[in-house]
């Protein structure tokens, strides 16, 4: 039964004592439930941070294997004209 401010004050004293019982005991499973919430979130908040430091991780070693991707291609192409040149020079022996 839900009781008013009134209603409270003019309970008999064991009542009293009953429905301070009940609220202490609300208070402690609130307590510990806001405990529970509390290292749930700290939790969270420890894997989201790690989560940004691997996006970064990976966004820095994304950028380099691009670059590498791109001196390989600049290779490729260096490589190819070398090979045409000689073979230029071969066909005017």
């Amino acid at each position: 039964m839900a009781y008013t401010d009134d209603d409270l004050k003019n309970l008999s004293e064991e009542e009293k004592r009953k429905q301070l019982r009940n609220f202490q005991m609300e208070i402690i499973v609130m307590d510990s439930d806001t405990r529970k919430i509390q290292n749930k979130k700290s939790t969270l908040e420890m894997e989201i941070r790690k989560l940004r430091m691997d996006q970064e991780r990976m966004r820095i070693e994304m950028e380099n294997k691009k670059k590498e991707y791109d001196t390989l291609g600049y290779q490729i192409i260096k490589n190819e004209e070398d090979m045409k040149r000689l073979k230029k020079k071969i066909n005017l022996l």
